[in-house]
């Protein structure tokens, strides 16, 4: 349940990319917020700014090239923006943690899960709270990977994919973080692997009252977890609704077509259906809707000029102008 106190602010955060080519505006002026407690999916397809918005926050966006160039992060009331690169750190992994999308990757394969485990803890100054070993099988264990106590020692490459994830998972939550960032985390894993991790965090959630961010994809996750829906499209978020609203009532165009590419058991068609086009490049973006050109319902003031955000009820809103218009008659 979402409460009043905000755990993460986002107000017109701006993330662009200086390339030979001109500047890439990946994420462009975006707002929302994340109250403790709640459990909030930020959707869209590839190329529309979710993964550089969750680098934004960390403070990880790839340097030179890279920079939030406005805006406010607000973290308990404190810009990161204004943080320096130690503070930063400190926060990372402690207040703030991410789990990223490929297990295999985000671990070392040469070092063992116990050490590895453990630099969470040596970092920010929490092995004095006990025996080093026993704290990393205690996370192993509240993560559920089998005989945490004979694993604890093995290295990743002897884990299976859904174990590698697990133990990404209990890092992530180890210091108990205010905030849990999951970029995609069942992306490499398969159906029922998929199944066990989301029960998994939809638990550890509950237990630890944590706000996470869950970065996908998949509308399937997003019913399954969450419990309010950020649709992004080319570097904007266009609708913010209730997960149980954005499916009975999706408003964009965008999402609608979102909804309508998810095949359904039962449903005779020729064909899935799929949003024609391809989205705008970033590099040059249309001055109007950026999903105008791709818009079954696009009307001439769509191409002029960007739509503002109009709520629809109070805490569904959408950038839209088939409901601008209404909105101001």
């Amino acid at each position: 349940m979402q409460t009043s106190e905000n755990i993460l602010e986002l107000k017109g955060v701006k993330t662009y990319f200086s390339t030979t080519k001109g500047v890439v505006k990946a994420v462009d002026d975006i707002s929302f917020s994340i109250g403790r407690g709640e459990i909030v999916g930020l959707v869209g397809e590839s190329g529309s700014g979710k993964s550089m918005t969750s680098l934004s926050i960390m403070g990880l966006v790839p340097q030179p090239a890279g920079k939030t160039v406005a805006g406010e992060i607000l973290f308990h009331g404190e810009d990161l923006l204004k943080k320096n690169d130690e503070q930063m750190r400190q926060i990372r992994g402690d207040k703030i943690s991410m789990i990223l999308q490929d297990p295999m990757v985000s671990l070392n394969q040469i070092l063992s899960v116990k050490y590895q485990i453990g630099e969470v803890f040596r970092y920010h100054d929490k092995s004095i709270l006990g025996s080093l070993k026993e704290m990393c099988i205690g996370v192993l264990k509240k993560v559920k990977v089998p005989s945490p106590e004979l694993r604890v020692n093995d290295y990743p490459f002897q884990f299976s994919g859904g174990m590698c994830q697990r133990t990404i998972i209990g890092m992530g939550i180890a210091n108990g973080p205010d905030l849990l960032i999951a970029d995609e985390p069942t992306t490499a894993l398969d159906v029922t692997i998929q199944a066990q991790v989301l029960q998994l965090m939809k638990q550890v959630q509950e237990e630890t009252n944590a706000a996470i961010l869950m970065i996908t994809h998949d509308l399937g996750t997003v019913a399954q977890l969450c419990t309010r829906v950020l649709v992004m499209y080319a570097g904007r978020i266009i609708e913010k609704a209730p997960v149980n609203t954005f499916y009975k009532n999706p408003s964009h165009p965008y999402a609608i077509g979102l909804i309508k590419s998810v095949p359904v058991l039962g449903r005779k068609s020729d064909r899935l259906y799929s949003i024609e086009g391809q989205p705008p490049n970033l590099l040059n973006p249309p001055t109007g809707c950026r999903f105008a050109a791709r818009c079954e319902q696009a009307m001439p003031i769509c191409t002029q000029e960007y739509p503002p955000e109009v709520s629809l009820e109070a805490d569904h809103q959408v950038s839209c102008w088939l409901f601008a218009e209404k909105g101001e008659q």
